[in-house]
């Protein structure tokens, strides 16, 4: 039998090679298996259904485009089978592009046309030379079928576009894709709908024209008045009402054939006769540069000349671009990082207060390219609104814009856009020409789900007006209703006044640097390190070391490497995680143990660490500083500006709470030995048995971790109170980041059967939680049973009495215990330290049978255990850099521990 290797089943399935590992570690693949420490899997293997659920109770939802999903998979197909041609590599997209648009454009005017007359128009029109290619029948076909089956679809129109980009990411030959992501459609329906100018408007300018997208929705919209008898001279009419530019010259070409695609639609749509006679009629005003830019695009002021990619002219930049009625545009998302000198040094000289921004520096252009009395829809990342360093430029923008609208979206706002990119708003803004005070409309939707971001864009769910004098705030423009909940407190002191966040080192080379204690067993240079990585309150993430011997002589020696506060590591008490997309998390730094910049330092100057920890893990820091900071960085400096009232930092009350808090997690992390806080109690006794034991572990967990969440919401009450936060304000907090778990105080009756099933899907081989947050609104959870509480909306003191009553259900969560017990004795057996790795070169199978044997008797075959389950737990517990393997009858060392 043949085997792919793990990469190969990715590309394969079309899944990650992550999500491709934890499907051979719970055995779904049949005939998957380790070799060394690498999973293979049969090449007739089959995918497994997605037997993943958020829970019990509710349903996991639907995806939300199946026609972008299946345009993926299609174009992946498509590309494959075009290998075996020669071509060029530039016209290989084009070739693509411009059979999926062919034959789109042939649903529309039918069968009376040549379909491959249209495919060579296209890709005549986009490449500007004949088609040198044979129009292959497989591929043609298979546009075929896509669009035949999503040919009654809206999105369905927008799928050249959507094409473009995917192809980008399967043939990488484009200067531009790092900055092209297309616009969804509810954010252009929401802009395209709420300019009441752009009806007569004689100009309708997209400045970063990318696919047309915009500029289709506004023909559609200029064209929803017109009948059957004049469809025709209105779809042509009204083209050429639309101006548009892309620094990319063969997108905007792609952008053309959008719209004449689009007018073909609508001529069909209102009863018109559509024929590809039409096509180049249609004669919308798309400009590109004369020679190739990758740095300057729209945003340039020295009115150079560009082309218009239909007419050939030549025309001056301000005359072909300038005084428009309406902007609608989605402008490149890029910053500094990673940014060319070129481009760095063009938006200094003339952007200065966009701070290398360019989605900031568009803010500023569009002005310059309204008329006196223009408008503008615009799809602009947040950080701007809120961030110190751009507070110069909000000054200027409401200066001279009126806002109408701003949309808040948060992150998670695009099908194929995650992260901070993806931290945007809708804004709908005009030049000022009259004095008024506007009221500008806001809605905040930054913590709803995707499919709720669209649906409360139209019903306006959360809407609320303010003044624009008020919009730019202390921290920022305003985009939140919380005004019941002041955070301002200019009465309090500020966080830096009794403690110092600092910033880590940058190692410059994270990946051979930084790794696990197990890998470096023994070797005096690596040193424990907190480097984040995920979300924790009180004590944890202590698995990782850093490559640092003398004075960080190995960080020294790479290549944008950064020592920053090394001189504090002995006086630094608190570290913290700084991805801060499920909110703040503070815990202790140990003892020997230094911090990098993913898991950065705190400084105490005045108080108590453990009252300082109990404040930074509270509710309200968490708001405050998601508020001031809602990007996918925490910053030091956020932190610092947190009001805090300092008696709270000296609270003998906190510190006693906090205390407890970290020696309850503590246990925890005791039986786990992928910590360096594993204590090796391994049972020694005669018939022990084996399933009490894993039962008294996972109920150890459980109400421990009861109590910590008891204490926690303790300590958020103390805080609250001494803010004196009424119980309105307690409502806004609550709204903004969720309860605390433990006041969850529903109770229901849960299936305990499929409870179980849920709950073992939520653990790793560890027996810890591998999510954080249940829900974009909610902080992160510290445990399982805080994670269900919220998830279930259960309260969790009455989830522990029915899992204690029905604890002989729980069959495969206490199957998980039972495998971590198991592989810890069998560490155990090898003498196993989190300082010094093990001791015992190899055990043989007779040795372990005769000891687990003569500790648990034969109420398990540990023989078959070892055989098919050690080296999956094993790779499970230690992040699949196993140091000990069973292989030919033996337990031995493996890597380098060998």
């Amino acid at each position: 039998m043949d085997y792919l290797s793990i990469q190969d089943v990715s590309n394969k399935w079309n899944i990650s090679k992550r999500r491709v590992q934890i499907l051979c570690h719970e055995g779904r693949i049949n005939g998957a298996k380790m070799i060394g420490n690498m999973w293979v899997v049969p090449e007739n293997a089959v995918r497994p259904a997605d037997a993943r659920k958020k829970n019990p109770i509710m349903e996991k939802k639907k995806s939300y485009s199946l026609v972008r999903t299946d345009l993926k998979k299609v174009l992946k197909c498509m590309y494959k089978k075009a290998e075996q041609y020669e071509f060029i590599e530039s016209d290989k997209k084009i070739y693509v592009l411009s059979i999926l648009s062919g034959v789109l454009c042939s649903t529309y005017i039918g069968t009376n046309e040549s379909e491959l007359e249209i495919i060579n128009q296209i890709f005549f029109d986009i490449s500007g030379k004949v088609n040198p290619y044979e129009i292959d029948k497989e591929i043609l076909d298979m546009a075929v079928e896509f669009i035949k089956l999503y040919k009654n679809n809206k999105e369905v129109e927008s799928v050249v576009s959507w094409a473009y980009q995917y192809s980008n990411r399967i043939i990488d030959n484009s200067d531009y894709s790092n900055t092209q992501f297309f616009t969804e459609k509810y954010m252009i329906d929401f802009i395209v709908h709420h300019i009441e100018e752009l009806s007569l408007a004689k100009k309708i300018l997209d400045p970063c024209l990318g696919g047309g997208n915009f500029l289709v929705e506004c023909l559609e919209f200029l064209c929803a008045g017109c009948t059957e008898v004049d469809v025709e001279n209105t779809v042509i009419s009204q083209a050429k009402k639309l101006y548009g530019y892309d620094i990319d010259d063969i997108i905007a070409k792609i952008a053309v054939v959008n719209i004449r695609i689009k007018a073909l639609s609508i001529i069909r749509e209102k009863g018109g006769k559509a024929s590809f006679d039409v096509w180049k009629k249609i004669i919308p005003n798309i400009f590109c540069a004369m020679e190739k830019d990758v740095t300057v695009g729209s945003l340039a002021k020295d009115n150079r000349i560009v082309c218009n990619i239909l007419s050939g002219d030549i025309v001056e930049h301000d005359k072909a671009l300038g005084n428009a009625k309406v902007i609608v545009t989605n402008p490149p998302f890029a910053s500094i990082k990673g940014m060319s000198k070129e481009q760095k040094n063009f938006l200094k000289m003339n952007y200065p207060l966009a701070n290398c921004d360019t989605c900031v520096a568009f803010m500023e252009a569009i002005g310059n390219l309204l008329c006196a009395d223009g408008v503008c829809g615009i799809v602009s990342q947040n950080a701007w609104m809120y961030l110190k360093s751009f507070s110069e430029a909000r000054e200027k923008y409401v200066s001279e814009y009126y806002f109408r609208y701003i949309a808040n979206l948060g992150s998670g706002a695009f099908i194929d856009l995650s992260g901070e990119k993806s931290n945007v708003s809708l804004i709908v803004f005009e030049k000022k020409n009259q004095k008024r005070v506007p009221c500008v409309k806001i809605i905040n939707l930054s913590v709803e789900s995707l499919s709720d971001k669209i649906k409360k864009l139209i019903t306006k769910e959360g809407l609320f007006e303010i003044n624009q004098d008020k919009l730019n705030g202390v921290n920022g423009f305003v985009l939140s209703d919380n005004n019941a909940l002041d955070m301002n407190y200019k009465d309090k002191e500020q966080y830096s006044s009794s403690a110092v966040p600092m910033q880590g080192t940058s190692t410059g080379n994270a990946k051979e640097l930084v790794g696990y204690f197990w890998e470096h067993f023994g070797e005096k240079e690596w040193i424990p390190v907190s480097k984040g990585g995920g979300y924790c309150r009180w004590e944890g993430l202590n698995n990782s070391v850093v490559k640092w011997g003398e004075n960080g002589e190995y960080i020294k020696k790479q290549k944008g490497s950064a020592l920053r506060n090394i001189k504090y590591f002995g006086k630094t008490q608190l570290v913290f995680s700084d991805t801060g997309t499920a909110g703040l998390n503070v815990r202790l730094l140990l003892n020997n143990q230094i911090f990098i910049a993913s898991g950065p330092g705190i400084r105490i100057l005045q108080g108590n660490e453990y009252a300082h920890m109990a404040f930074l893990n509270s509710r309200l820091a968490a708001n405050y500083v998601r508020t001031i900071s809602p990007k996918l960085t925490i910053a030091a400096g956020y932190i610092g500006r947190i009001p805090v009232e300092p008696t709270l930092l000296c609270s003998t009350v906190l510190e006693r709470k906090a205390r407890l808090c970290v020696d309850l997690k503590c246990k925890h992390l005791q039986s786990r030995p992928n910590n360096l806080e594993y204590i090796d109690v391994t049972q020694v006794g005669n018939e022990i048995d084996l399933n009490q034991q894993a039962w008294e572990l996972f109920k150890s967990d459980i109400l421990n971790e009861l109590l910590k969440l008891e204490v926690e919401s303790q300590c958020d009450e103390i805080i609250l109170s001494e803010f004196s936060l009424n119980k309105v304000e307690r409502n806004a907090l609550s709204k903004a980041v969720g309860e605390c778990a433990f006041r969850i105080k529903t109770v229901q009756e849960v299936d305990i059967t499929k409870f179980d099933k849920y709950l073992a899907k939520l653990l790793d081989d560890a027996c810890m939680l591998k999510r954080s947050r249940t829900s974009k609104a909610s902080l992160g959870c510290d445990g399982m049973l805080e994670y269900v509480a919220k998830d279930l909306k259960i309260s969790p003191t009455s989830l522990v009495e029915q899992i204690c009553q029905s604890f002989f259900m729980m069959q495969h969560t206490l199957e998980k215990y039972k495998d971590l017990i198991i592989h810890n004795y069998l560490l155990h057996e090898m003498g196993y330290s989190v300082t010094t790795g093990v001791v015992k070169e190899k055990i043989n199978s007779d040795e372990l049978i005769e000891s687990f044997e003569s500790v648990y008797g034969k109420q398990l075959d540990i023989d078959q255990w070892l055989k098919s389950k050690f080296n999956l737990i094993h790779c499970g517990v230690f992040k699949d850099k196993p140091f000990i393997i069973y292989e030919d009858g033996e337990l031995k060392k493996y890597g380098k521990s060998v």
